[in-house]
């Protein structure tokens, strides 16, 4: 061992991961790790000429450490091979002699489907307390292997008390080849702590090491590598940009997709993408997209009326996204979702309409909108129900209903309505989606939500502001204004999650009441809607004398606590329920006028066709 192998692994050496950087100092402190969290991937680890790194697995990254030690060499156990110690994992030169082997014999005969474990108590003692030769041993596949109640008599139980017991042995040291001598480590490879019984996880000479995905400095050193010639200069940091959350395996897939890219526009959003949910046209992308957006405001009023500042507040997020402009103003291109609305405002103004106008207008079709009511989200327990249950629980292979509808449409518009009424831990989730663009399920895999525009919906601060008069410019400011202070104190006050109203930012919208010309608007286009549905169900036509319209169009605008909703029932119960009635017997294709509307003595509504 000499001092420029050590040197790779310096806690001041920040181009290697930082798990790798803490076993090497933890190995005079600690006897056993408890390896965790991303151990399947791959780490890129310098080499002692210095230069460009290779790419390690977790259990190689390990004997990097050991090596650079004063190693000898390093066993591995795990439930399909038994015990072995593999020529990767052994200093230059140095075979274990019949007595190593013989001490260290582990059953690897796999008889009834069941692992023979056998004595590797006796293996983990003599690695533990043998001076010579040097070694270390990792037991692999923990999180598959051991059963949740470990019986300490037998199997692993038997050989978590020796590992244990070496830890807690007062001959601390086993060899000084630098200097702070070292012990001789035992590690346990496990996806998360809790797969180890908890007397297993704390104490003194006890080290937990979390592997993480790779943070920048490691993507960037990673990117290095992976860059083909001939790329543009800033290639690397795009890439390590655009690949956060990923992990080092899939950074190298992504970089084979660029290297697949004809021409030299490299189009490294789209390969993480591809990666992320599968190779897929990206609506974002296209063309159609813009030129819909410059007929926006249109299209959306074709559907949503009397909310003309809304729809502009809409589009204008919509234009952002399409542009590739979302979150512009950070230094680097942000990894949340495409955008995230707030609607605020009384019942049946059009806030979840126009959440459908969104996704026809950017996916072309309504069903791109996911939507869940949130009301039915006011317990805590209610959270396994969007991202699916826990290891070990009812339902845990069935996914979460949020987590499974995005992994099945990542292009889509997500609605959220009541928010408010969600409990506070639910709405916690929100801070990774907005923030990360993803969110991990109950089975630890990972959803994104990059390519997805997120809406809230609530009715907070109607009551408030019930009193004003929206009729005026003035009032409508007055309203809106005393809706937002309603959602930020929502927020930062009753919730105390000020970190959450922060990712919303300034896309709290306030929906107007529906009043005046705007409702008799609605019934209008309710009216007409009517009279196509009877042209294409019945195939008559049917038209209505001005007087017959006008009265319809006063009853159902009568009442407005319910907005266009309400509209649309009273035209529904007034109008519709006695047209089918008069219809029922009348021969189809027929040509009819609607000349009167009546009621009768116990108050239901009766037409007159002509």
């Amino acid at each position: 061992m000499t001092n420029a192998e050590l040197a790779r692994f310096d806690t001041e050496a920040q181009d290697i991961p930082l798990w790798i950087r803490s076993v090497n100092a933890a190995l005079p402190l600690a006897s056993q790790f408890i390896v965790h969290g991303n151990i399947r991937d791959l780490h890129p680890v310098p080499t002692s000429a210095g230069g460009t790194p290779d790419f390690h697995s977790t259990v190689q990254a390990i004997w990097d450490v050991l090596s650079a030690n004063g190693f000898d060499g390093l066993a591995v156990y795990s439930p399909l091979d038994g015990l072995t110690i593999p020529e990767l994992f052994r200093r230059e030169g140095w075979q274990p002699v019949r007595a190593v082997e013989d001490a260290l014999k582990v059953t690897t005969s796999n008889v009834g489907g069941t692992p023979a474990i056998e004595g590797l108590n006796r293996a983990i003692a003599y690695v533990a307390t043998s001076q010579d030769p040097k070694l270390g041993i990792v037991i692999d596949y923990m999180s598959q292997a051991s059963e949740p109640d470990v019986d300490t008599a037998t199997g692993y139980g038997l050989a978590m008390l020796t590992s244990l017991r070496h830890v807690h042995n007062p001959s601390r040291f086993l060899h000084e080849q630098r200097d702070d001598a070292v012990h001789h480590p035992i590690f346990w490879m496990v996806d998360q702590p809790n797969d180890l019984p908890h007397w297993m996880l704390t104490g003194d000479g006890v080290r937990q090491v979390p592997i993480g995905l790779p943070e920048l400095t490691t993507r960037a050193a990673v990117t290095k590598v992976l860059a083909p010639p001939g790329l543009p200069e800033n290639y690397p940091a795009r890439l390590a940009d655009a690949t956060e959350g990923l992990t080092v395996k899939g950074m190298i897939s992504v970089a084979g997709f660029l290297r697949r890219t004809d021409g030299d526009d490299y189009d490294i959003e789209a390969a993480v993408r591809a990666y992320r949910v599968g190779v897929s046209e990206n609506p974002w992308r296209n063309q159609q997209l813009k030129e819909k957006l410059q007929d926006g405001l249109t299209l959306i009023e074709k559907r949503v009326v009397g909310q003309r500042q809304a729809a502009q507040r809409v589009l204008d997020l919509l234009t952002r996204s399409a542009m590739g402009l979302t979150a512009a103003h950070q230094a680097k291109a942000g990894s949340g979702v495409r955008g995230v609305l707030y609607f605020a405002g009384p019942t049946g103004v059009g806030k979840t309409e126009m959440a459908k106008a969104i996704a026809e207008l950017v996916f072309g079709k309504e069903e791109a909108l996911i939507r869940f009511d949130m009301s039915e989200f006011a317990h805590e327990a209610s959270e396994a129900r969007l991202i699916g249950s826990p290891p070990g629980y009812i339902g845990h292979n069935a996914g979460g209903e949020l987590t499974n509808a995005v992994r099945s449409k990542p292009f889509s518009v997500v609605l959220f309505d009541e928010i408010d009424k969600a409990h506070g831990r639910i709405l916690d989730k929100f801070l990774q989606i907005l923030s990360d663009g993803r969110l991990t399920d109950g089975s630890g895999d990972t959803v994104y939500f990059t390519d997805t525009i997120i809406v809230f919906t609530s009715n907070q601060g109607v009551l408030d502001a019930g009193h004003i008069d929206t009729s005026t410019d003035e009032g409508v400011k007055q309203y809106q204004s005393l809706i937002r202070q309603s959602v930020e104190d929502f927020f930062t006050n009753r919730l105390n999650r000020p970190e959450l109203l922060g990712r919303i930012g300034d896309n709290i919208i306030a929906f107007r009441p529906i009043t005046g010309d705007i409702a008799s608007t609605i019934a209008t286009r309710n009216i007409d809607n009517i009279l196509r549905r009877v042209q294409t169900s019945t195939g008559s036509t049917l038209t209505i004398a001005a007087t017959v319209r006008a009265e319809l169009i006063a009853r159902a605008t009568q009442d407005l606590s319910k907005g266009g909703r309400g509209i649309g029932l009273a035209l529904e119960s007034g109008f519709v329920n006695p047209l089918a009635r008069a219809l029922f017997s009348l021969p189809a294709g027929s040509t009819l006028q609607v000349t009167a509307l009546t009621e009768d003595p116990d108050g239901n509504s009766e037409v007159t066709l002509s």
